[in-house]
């Protein structure tokens, strides 16, 4: 039977080649579709880990809601050590943050200040290729200060220049501090060039009076699927150190960025459902038409004995075979354009003005490289075989239901 109705698929053949071509393009479109989402989420994610700071970050219980400075992570050593021993965490990123005022003789402007680890920070995040002036934190300098591009610009500041930062310290305090400016930053990112400072740490807890505390130690893990697994062993070792302490995992730290990738995904989901369903009235058309086409035919063939059941059986494996070929040409299609993505990308920033950010989260890089995610393309393509089957059940059920001799006797 297999071979009659591989057979009768090629019986039109201008018809079958528009279906398989019609089917075999949507579905290499609908793969590189998810190809590229794949990557810009993935792309989005991986910023993200360093928008928050890690994979999984620590603070003082009810820092990241008010993200203010009273809240504070004493003994810090003790947590390092402790989430350290954690497998899977590669290294422990400490760091001092505070949201406050940049001064300058011609005017102020709010800053997110950073006193970091330069070395254990460009574990994480690289900053110094982005420094257009002076240096991103060399060392041997007691206040160095590095400020976004936008800043310098509004503050009217050159390298060596005095600033004086006013921020709350610890005991709810205004408290002041002189730095100098040793480097400006031009990322090109509004969230960064607007608002970021940069300092070491130890200049960060002397300017805010911390001593050793600091604000939020960032976890880097070997890999980020772990992060939750990670998270609540950390928590465990902790014991109730955690009474004073909240772990979040990125995720739980930007829900608007998950609810973005998430929404963005049920949209693509609902874009291709309704792009195959058009293509699936298409082929339901085609099937129908074909059976209307042969029903003298079903009727000798049912008058010889072939039952109903197995007239509707030909009719499906017609429309298998239809869609097996059309998958097949679909993947050698999309799977050579994702190849290529994969291998160049496509750079977004080419084809338009781009300027993409969520959550402060944005895509550093606008070039995208297509990722393959084997299940999402394997659900895909047995989506569009049963979709095919699908709409071949109605005109199956037809060629089922002929009565031979009124089908001879109708149409001749």
């Amino acid at each position: 039977m297999w071979k009659v109705a591989w057979r009768n698929i090629w019986r039109n053949r201008t018809r079958t080649v528009i279906s398989i071509t019609a089917i075999a393009l949507s579905y290499a479109t609908l793969l590189v579709s998810l190809g590229f989402a794949e990557a810009v989420y993935g792309q989005m994610e991986e910023s993200a880990v360093v928008v928050a700071g890690g994979n999984i970050l620590i603070h003082g219980t009810g820092y990241w809601a008010s993200q203010s400075g009273e809240f504070l992570i004493a003994d810090p050593d003790q947590v390092i050590e402790t989430a350290q021993q954690v497998p899977g965490v590669t290294h422990v990123v400490p760091r001092v943050i505070a949201l406050g005022l940049a001064s300058s003789p011609t005017g102020s402007t709010a800053i997110r200040l950073s006193g970091i680890d330069p070395a254990a920070e460009r574990l994480l995040q690289d900053l110094s290729p982005y420094v257009n002036q002076g240096t991103f934190l060399a060392g041997g300098e007691n206040d160095p200060l590095v400020l976004g591009r936008k800043i310098a610009e509004d503050l009217e500041l050159e390298l060596g220049d005095r600033v004086v930062i006013t921020a709350t310290d610890a005991d709810g305090e205004v408290t002041r501090a002189l730095f100098h400016l040793t480097g400006i930053l031009h990322t090109g990112l509004d969230s960064l060039d607007q608002v970021a400072a940069y300092t070491t740490l130890e200049a960060g807890q002397r300017a805010l009076g911390m001593g050793s505390s600091v604000t939020q130690l960032g976890i880097m893990l070997e890999r980020d699927s772990q992060r939750r697994i990670v998270r609540d062993q950390i928590r465990e070792r902790l014991g109730e150190r955690t009474a004073t302490l909240e772990l979040l995992t990125w995720d739980e730290a930007l829900p608007d960025l998950v609810g973005y990738i998430e929404i963005d995904r049920s949209f693509g989901i609902i874009y291709g459902v309704v792009a195959l369903i058009i293509v699936g009235f298409g082929i339901a058309n085609t099937f129908l038409m074909s059976v209307m086409e042969r029903i003298r035919e079903f009727g000798l063939l049912g008058a010889i004995g072939l039952t109903p059941r197995r007239a509707t059986r030909l009719v499906l494996i017609e429309a298998l075979c239809l869609g097996l070929a059309s998958l097949a040409i679909g993947l050698v299609i999309g799977g050579a354009i994702h190849t290529y993505f994969h291998t160049v990308g496509l750079d977004l920033a080419a084809l338009a003005d781009f300027d993409w950010e969520v959550s402060g989260v944005a895509l550093a890089d606008t070039v995208i490289y297509s990722r393959l995610n084997p299940v999402s393309w394997l659900v895909s393509s047995l989506t569009v075989l049963l979709l095919i089957l699908a709409t071949a059940l109605y005109p199956a059920w037809r060629a089922g239901r002929l009565e031979p001799a009124r089908a001879m006797r109708t149409f001749q």
